[in-house]
């Protein structure tokens, strides 16, 4: 009788692992996919949010290119010229309005972070460095339906945000 329980308790870990991980790779695609092409990204930092019935707000937090952010240094605001469609659509509601140099709108952080970001449960030394990227010259950004993106490419992050 142990050996068929610790046979089931295995089962089920291991069914438990499984889902977790494909529901991993899903939402790093997902997300991932939202991001315009033209920005190169290689893994996620933080993905997390909170959702409700028909609404959630949340955040991705992706590393960004060395390649990305060398051209980046290079090239200023101009590299984002053609970086309007995200990776997944070229659907209006995937498209991405003229990019920005921040500091970001005060909207934005009028009470504190924005609403995505702040529902997204990243670290406080995570929102910090974004926040501040955000507040000061040198970081990039952009919005679409529900949807904002700042490219911070001192510390290398691409951090889209959602509310709604």
């Amino acid at each position: 009788m142990k050996k068929i329980l610790k046979i089931i308790v295995s089962i089920i870990i291991s069914i438990i692992i499984t889902v977790y991980a494909a529901w991993s790779v899903f939402i790093y695609y997902w997300y991932s996919g939202i991001i315009p092409a033209k920005i190169g990204i290689t893994y996620p930092i933080h993905i997390g949010g909170e959702t409700g019935f028909r609404e959630g707000c949340g955040a991705a937090i992706f590393r960004l290119s060395n390649a990305t952010a060398d051209a980046i240094d290079r090239e200023g605001l101009d590299f984002f010229n053609d970086a309007i469609y995200s990776r997944k659509s070229k659907e209006r509601r995937y498209t991405y309005s003229s990019w920005k140099e921040t500091p970001v709108p005060d909207s934005w952080t009028s009470e504190g972070s924005w609403p995505g970001l702040g529902c997204s449960g990243a670290s406080r030394s995570l929102l910090s460095q974004i926040l501040l990227a955000a507040s000061k010259k040198g970081s990039y950004y952009s919005s679409k339906d529900e949807g904002e993106i700042l490219v911070i490419p001192s510390f290398k992050l691409v951090v889209f945000t959602y509310f709604g």
